[in-house]
């Protein structure tokens, strides 16, 4: 398997992804801040929690979520 091939269980980094994804959501609970489990699929609360998620994971890995990516 070579790291162009879909994440998933077994792929290079998928065990890196899931213990990064676990880390934001735990960080996030702790800060009070809603995961996308709390909020209604679909809904513009929804996408501005996803967006925030996203902001955070960007930050988990050391990047500049204000950056243009």
């Amino acid at each position: 398997m070579n790291d162009d091939d879909p994440l998933r269980p077994g792929h290079p980094h998928y065990n890196e992804a899931v213990a990064l994804e676990l880390t934001v959501r735990t960080m996030r609970r702790a800060q009070g801040k809603k995961n996308l489990e709390d909020v209604a699929r679909g809904t513009p609360e929804w996408e501005a929690v996803a967006e925030d998620f996203l902001r955070d994971l960007r930050r988990a890995v050391g990047d500049d979520p204000d950056r243009p990516g």
